[in-house]
């Protein structure tokens, strides 16, 4: 059994070594006649454990959880209820109502969520030195622009000091702490190869870990990213800059390849609208405004402007859509948008004002209208793209989703077979041929739905770096999953959990009990310890995008049409704040820099093109004064987040390594004001450029980030 299993096993036995009698019990509203209730949650896979029915009608089951943050739903007579804050069957409203708060579950509703605390003297005795480091693990050692990041794990409180010992003694210092576990964390200079660990405990103990050894390949960071200020552009949307082309999507639009449309709904057709036109039940994918790639070279300015330095193109290519994710022509930019031509004149502006940019590639299903599964609609078995697909039968008209599988069942996206040789060699291909145009990165769309998905992102990215040894892949996944970022996998997931899950819910505020500064430091110490540093230094950072509703509509703005309060405008500027401290690249969906509102439901509203002279001025100069910070305070750009902390509605945590110039990034999301308790030393305020010393007063719904001057 090696290190790296025995540092799992710890880590698992650690996580329960606290854990904490918890009571679970639902209260069925009045004339509900309850025959069973179980407990489903993520601390048991999502099975099933009954529970009991109480002499007063209750239901309850007592069981041992560890702490942290457990979601979960009671599964009532065989149902599950949609929303466990807000159910008019289950509940009153609540279903549960000691839960902590709720969380998306994935399928439109909501989970409850019970924050579990450790017992209180948990953390007064030092855990055990339980060391664990493994240099060919990327969490342990990856290579960033300043050297190699070096990071061991240990039990909480157990180690005093430690350093490494190359060339010269290199001190570490204490990165993360949570449920049990430190991680310490140090930077070797890139031309080190060899190099110990000295650990002193308490009781003025040392032990000596290694020697370790650089392995030959490392996880390495693309230095160009961390700096970098990100905006995505969902071309259709942005600006009509070529309205010549406005026309052009009602001819390739899906409804002229979906038979069973065409029959079942023959009025209900594509829609060409004016830029600022009403919606319709068709805006989320057939309504289109004229949106191209002229408009956002006419816009290039404003990104400018706004500080912009990474573009994210959602899809250009050929589609049925006004979204493009169904692809007809993955060589062929979309007649909607312009040409070749077009998109090259963009690309070399956009090279020429200092910005990268990344497209939108879809491998995982394609359009009706792409001309291999026409070829199969047509041919049947005998079409030479018959395994490129997983058809059931045939013949059969294209629309009917009974016929072949189909992106989650969506009758438009028949599902490509990414496990056949000569579909995988096609979409290898596509890529480098965009790579090859001039393209900087890629995003993945639904990237772990591909058939051996692992082995394609493997050889793909092998593929690109041949053309372009510092192309950057980013992959739609929307979990914390660690094991699909590394030198064999995407450089970043699109970082929703970070966004969505800390962030957002942090701005939010409410309920206090789970949207609070302790929860949010601990998951964000969680977070930062499960992904290698190199992640971190390109981590691809939103909390909204053009799959979610607007920033300034989930943190309580309003819907569509309506007016924002002042209270939500200042949660956006919280979260903005919040989302530009993250180590590596903030990426903001375009028009939340102007607090625009908008839904996801219905008819993603989210998309409405944007009306520019709508655009607000405080939002848009708070955006441009983050992007100008980003780029003008070194900490910022670093890789690495330390200690973070929190104490009611304060979040604290640190940018950069120890010493001058380190930023301490400090929040308040609570509409009180608050104080906090500085470390020894001068602090600079980055943007007042006041001096402080002691202690510091933190605004209603206020931030700072503090930059140390002197430690004395």
């Amino acid at each position: 059994m090696g290190m790296k299993r025995i540092g799992v096993l710890l880590g698992f036995f650690l996580a329960f070594a606290f854990a904490v009698e918890v009571t679970f019990t639902y209260r069925p509203p009045p004339g509900l006649e309850v025959r069973s209730v179980s407990l489903r949650g993520s601390f048991n896979n999502w099975g099933e454990w009954p529970m009991k029915k109480n002499p007063d009608g209750s239901w309850s089951l007592t069981v041992d959880l560890p702490p942290g943050e457990h979601a979960y739903k009671f599964f009532i007579n065989g149902q599950w209820p949609k929303d466990m804050c807000n159910d008019s069957t289950f509940g009153t409203p609540m279903v549960d109502p000691q839960a902590d708060g709720c969380i998306d579950d994935g399928f439109g509703g909501q989970n409850a969520v019970r924050v579990v605390e450790a017992p209180q003297n948990a953390g007064e005795k030092p855990m055990g030195l339980n060391f664990e480091h493994d240099p060919k693990d990327a969490r342990h050692l990856s290579r960033v622009p300043a050297g190699y990041a070096v990071r061991f794990f240990a039990g909480e409180g157990a180690v005093e000091r430690a350093v490494i010992l190359a060339e010269d003694e290199i001190p570490m210092a204490r990165q993360l702490s949570y449920q049990g576990r430190e991680v310490w964390r140090g930077m070797l200079p890139p031309s080190v190869r060899r190099y110990r660990i000295r650990v002193h405990i308490h009781g003025d103990k040392t032990r000596t870990f290694g020697p370790f050894k650089v392995p030959e390949r490392v996880f390495t960071a693309l230095g160009w990213v961390g700096d970098r200020v990100g905006y995505q552009v969902f071309p259709e949307r942005f600006w009509n800059g070529d309205p010549g082309n406005d026309r052009a999507p009602l001819s390739s639009d899906e409804y002229n390849f979906n038979r069973i449309w065409q029959q079942k709904d023959p009025d209900f057709r594509p829609i060409l609208s004016p830029w600022n036109g009403p919606i319709t039940p068709q805006h989320c994918c057939h309504q289109y405004f004229g949106g191209d790639l002229a408009g956002v070279r006419a816009k290039l300015d404003e990104l400018k402007k706004r500080g912009v330095t990474l573009v994210y193109l959602n899809p250009l290519f050929e589609s049925g859509s006004a979204h493009g994710y169904d692809t007809h022509d993955y060589m062929r930019v979309a007649a909607k948008f312009g040409n070749k031509k077009a998109l090259g004149e963009l690309l070399e502006a956009l090279h020429a004002a200092g910005v990268r940019v990344i497209f939108d590639f879809v491998p995982n299903h394609t359009g009706l209208g792409f001309w291999a599964f026409q070829d199969v609609v047509r041919r049947g078995p005998n079409s030479p793209y018959w395994r490129w697909y997983f058809v059931k039968k045939w013949p059969f008209l294209p629309g009917d989703a009974s016929a072949y599988e189909a992106w989650w069942g969506v009758p438009s996206l028949p599902k490509l077979n990414t496990g056949d040789p000569g579909v995988r060699r096609y979409l290898i291909e596509v890529a480098k041929y965009w790579v090859r145009f001039g393209f900087d990165g890629v995003r993945v769309d639904v990237p772990t739905e591909l058939i051996g998905a692992r082995d394609f992102f493997k050889t793909l990215k092998a593929e690109l770096r041949k053309i372009n040894p510092e192309v950057y892949l980013v992959g739609e996944i929307w979990e914390l999953r660690p094991d699909w970022v590394g030198a064999e996998a995407f450089d970043s997931l699109m970082n929703y959990y970070l966004g969505r899950k800390i962030l957002l819910t942090y701005a939010k505020g409410k309920p206090a009990a789970f949207a609070n500064g302790k929860r949010a430091a601990r998951m964000l110490a969680e977070a930062y310890a499960a992904i290698p540093e190199a992640a971190a230094a390109m981590g691809f950072n939103l909390i909204a995008s053009h799959d979610t509703s607007r920033l300034l509509t989930d943190l309580g703005g309003g819907r569509f049409g309506e007016r924002p309060t002042d209270e939500a405008l200042r949660r956006e500027k919280l979260a903005l704040a919040l989302l530009f401290a993250l180590p590596g690249v903030p990426v903001v969906w375009q028009g939340d820099e102007c607090a625009f509102l908008g839904e996801k439901d219905p008819y993603d509203k989210q998309r409405y093109p944007l009306q520019w002279a709508d655009c607000d001025p405080g939002m848009a100069a708070h955006y441009r004064r983050l992007a100008k910070l980003k780029a003008t305070t070194p900490a910022l750009a670093t890789s690495v987040l330390r200690e973070p902390q929190g104490d009611g509605p304060v979040l604290a945590f640190f940018r950069g390594e120890p010493g001058r110039g380190e930023l301490l990034a400090l929040f308040n999301n609570a509409t009180k004001p608050a104080r906090y308790v500085l470390p020894t030393g001068t602090w600079r305020d980055a943007v007042e450029g006041r001096f402080y010393r002691g202690a510091v007063d933190l605004g209603p719904l206020g931030w700072r980030y503090l930059v140390r001057f002197s430690s004395k």
